[in-house]
């Protein structure tokens, strides 16, 4: 029986799509598969301090257990990313309305507990000992819900102050629950998402400006009124063209000394010094610089190239794909991941002001992980759309199959 190639009905601008979008469909899952697993390793080493001490007053307290979690979420994510994959895109197109509300509603739950979140980020809602996150999967519900909003929109449509009221509306009603809640820095990635959405979709760059403004004076409101911020902020002008101080130093100041202290080849897993000492959320925001010390240069470059390589497929897929929607969810996505993660790379390097955002994929966090992970499941799914590219996975897997089998015939 003779087997019909997946691209044999093809015509060639067809194949040629196809061909693009299934090959950044695999550097898609590579290059997130590799930053998860980079991740994982680095939690283990960054909680190392924390673990220990814990065992240290508490024989009975399981070591590792805060990174062994990290590793269960990871599992989650790709898994859930998994059924996401298999599920035709345009589903969550239709229920995206439900899936914002949901979002606002979790997100505005965090307003009514009482004290002060965790850690102070009264970000998180507390679940008896667990904690979550809801701005993580707000972050996904949005992109999801604005990409279907946008892509119902003519170019003349977007560019059109009145047509766009209800999608601004979203937007900004997700921004504010977030930022009611204390945590500036997920707003400024909303921002971040949002307005690129909104700018990529057709938008005139002048019809940015007014709201530009608008976020501009309320993010200096939102710096003004609380102290610490305005610390960070002026601690930053202050010392953006100095060396790193040695009497005083700042978080930044040790997140640097760390990947001095790396070198080109790093000190190796395990072996960092500054998460031992000063140096603060180690294993969540400023895990970058654990990555530097311990893996060198080769692991700052490695990491940032993985990001780039992640990008680089999400606007592949969006720029071959031939569905509106599709395409913006992409952009979306590499908005909210590639964006974030070089904020936050920014922020460890000095180039920023510390506002406390996570590494996508690398810095332990369960909602962070298992959110991102699904929002290349919701990409992949898009993919899965595109003729020819189901087919040619599956012609793949059967040839692995074969081969394994063939081998151990041998």
């Amino acid at each position: 029986m003779q087997v019909r190639h997946p691209a044999a009905d093809l015509h060639q601008p067809d194949l040629a799509r196809r061909n693009v979008i299934l090959h950044s469909l695999l550097l898609m899952v590579a290059s997130s598969l590799m930053l998860i697993a980079i991740g994982v390793f680095m939690v283990f080493s960054a909680t190392a301090p924390s673990s220990i001490s814990a065992v240290a007053h508490d024989p009975t307290t399981q070591l590792f257990s805060v990174a062994l979690r990290q590793l269960i979420f990871a599992v989650i994510g790709i898994i859930g990313a998994i059924v996401l994959a298999l599920i035709p895109f345009q589903f969550f197109k239709r229920i995206s309305p439900v899936l914002l509300l949901l979002g606002l509603f979790l997100q505005s739950l965090v307003l009514l507990q009482d004290g002060e979140g965790v850690a102070g980020n009264n970000n998180w809602l507390r679940i008896g000992n667990a904690a979550l996150q809801p701005s993580e999967f707000l972050k996904l519900a949005m992109i999801i819900w604005l990409a279907m909003m946008l892509s119902r929109l003519s170019l003349a449509e977007i560019q059109t102050y009145k047509t766009i009221v209800i999608p601004a509306l979203g937007f900004g009603i997700s921004i504010g629950v977030v930022v009611l809640g204390g945590d500036v820095g997920t707003g400024l990635i909303f921002v971040l998402i949002g307005a690129g959405l909104f700018w990529l979709s057709g938008m005139r760059a002048r019809q940015l400006v007014p709201l530009a403004f608008i976020f501009g004076f309320a993010g200096t409101i939102l710096v003004v009124i609380r102290p610490s911020r305005l610390y960070r902020v002026g601690d930053y002008l202050a010392n953006l063209f100095t060396l790193p101080g040695t009497i005083t130093p700042t978080q930044s100041d040790y997140a640097l000394f760390a990947f001095g202290s790396g070198g080109v080849t790093g000190a190796g897993i395990g072996a960092g010094k500054e998460k031992w000492r000063d140096l603060a959320e180690a294993h969540t925001d400023f895990i970058f610089a654990v990555i530097g010390e311990e893996l060198g240069l080769i692991g700052v470059v490695t990491v940032i190239l993985l990001f780039l390589a992640l990008g680089w497929s999400l606007l592949r897929i969006a720029m071959n794909h031939r569905d509106r929607y599709a395409q913006l969810l992409a952009v979306g996505a590499a908005l909210w991941l590639c964006g974030q993660a070089f904020a936050n790379m920014w922020v460890v390097t000095g180039l920023l002001p510390v506002f406390g955002v996570p590494l996508p994929f690398v810095s332990m966090g369960g909602s962070s992980m298992m959110a991102t992970v699904w929002m290349l499941g919701v990409v992949a799914a898009t993919t899965m759309d595109v003729p020819g590219v189901k087919e040619s996975l599956t012609v793949r897997r059967g040839l692995v199959r074969q081969a394994r089998a063939l081998i151990r015939r041998k």
